[in-house]
């Protein structure tokens, strides 16, 4: 009988975007933390990640996240998020979809109305999720994120065809590069995917290659990786629109979690949000609205950070139990660029 590894994923999109939630089929030896996981995982089955994120099962831009066992006595389960390059830090839209798929499908001990909670281990701190529960109906996560920050302004990039533009930059569970979008006859849209790609990707590079970007108490949370465009909002209620740039080009589209923290620290060092303002943020394909707001100041390290919270809402599209077979020579995942 042939030996078979076998994964059991559930599949769901946030306002369009993505997140495959592998759920089983990984043995985590007993008593490792979240980042000892991450490093078994990444040692281990890193052919899981590529083989999931990437063609024949995935696609250029598939996100995912490994659900993982608890290791600290008052959390519920662990969060690693992956996509086809990289284990990423921290992922919004992630925990909204796997938030309201813990609760949906029963796969927490502890479901109370109207609200549940969870509490989650990541690589870069605790995160706690409300979900909301009404008539046997799952209707949204609100996630108190780790902090978030302002770490420079006003960096000098150029950009072919739009000169000098000045990027900030801010942590909201990941680092992300922040610049207003000159471009008015390109706004921030599906059609114009392939030049905010190209654009986001000059701006990691511009901004790596001449500073090293470091969490102040997380050192392995390194390296600039997202990029946010923005500009003014379709909606007369949302702040702004954006679109995250992440890995090689990948394109969130959603309004993203962690980027909606980071968008709220930036506006918030300038004086355009205050504490305890609720704003809603737009993503690239429009089809909704994070809500966002910043709770209470705390520090990190030395410096001065904010705790956003991010709600929002995401389907179940589908669920698969792949087989994973070494002797498929392609079985482990490939990309075309």
């Amino acid at each position: 009988m042939l030996n078979t590894h076998f994964i059991d994923v559930i599949y769901t999109h946030t306002e369009g975007e993505p997140t495959c939630i592998i759920h089983s089929g990984i043995p985590y030896p007993p008593g490792l933390d979240i980042l000892q996981k991450r490093k078994f995982l990444q040692d281990n089955y890193d052919y899981v990640r590529t083989s999931l994120m990437r063609e024949p099962r995935g696609h250029q831009d598939m996100f995912g996240v490994f659900l993982t066992p608890p290791h600290e006595p008052d959390t519920d389960a662990g969060m690693l998020w992956i996509d086809g390059e990289r284990f990423v830090e921290m992922c919004g839209h992630g925990t909204i979809a796997l938030s309201m798929v813990l609760i949906s499908h029963r796969l927490v001990r502890k479901i109370e109305q109207p609200i549940s909670i969870i509490r989650y281990e990541t690589p870069v701190g605790r995160v706690t999720a409300e979900v909301k529960c009404s008539d046997g109906e799952v209707e949204w996560t609100r996630f108190e994120n780790v902090p978030a920050f302002v770490l420079e302004q006003d960096i000098p990039i150029t950009l072919p065809g739009y000169g000098e533009l000045k990027a900030d930059i801010s942590f909201g569970g990941n680092f992300f590069a922040q610049i207003r979008w000159p471009d008015q006859e390109k706004p921030i849209c599906p059609d114009n995917g392939s030049l905010l790609s190209e654009m986001g990707q000059l701006v990691k590079k511009q901004i790596n290659a001449r500073m090293l970007i470091r969490h102040p108490t997380k050192p392995d949370t390194k390296g600039l990786h997202f990029c946010t465009f923005w500009h003014d909002p379709d909606r007369p209620d949302s702040l702004y629109k954006n679109v995250h740039v992440f890995s090689d080009g990948k394109l969130d589209r959603s309004p993203g979690g962690t980027g909606t923290s980071a968008m709220m620290a930036m506006f918030e060092a300038r004086g355009r949000l205050k504490m305890g303002q609720l704003i809603k943020s737009e993503g690239l394909l429009g089809s909704g609205q994070f809500e966002g707001r910043l709770v209470r100041e705390t520090t990190i390290g030395n410096r001065r950070a904010v705790v956003p919270t991010v709600q929002g809402t995401a389907s179940v599209i589908g669920y698969a139990k792949w087989i994973l077979d070494q002797r498929d020579p392609v079985s482990n995942g490939f990309v075309i660029r």
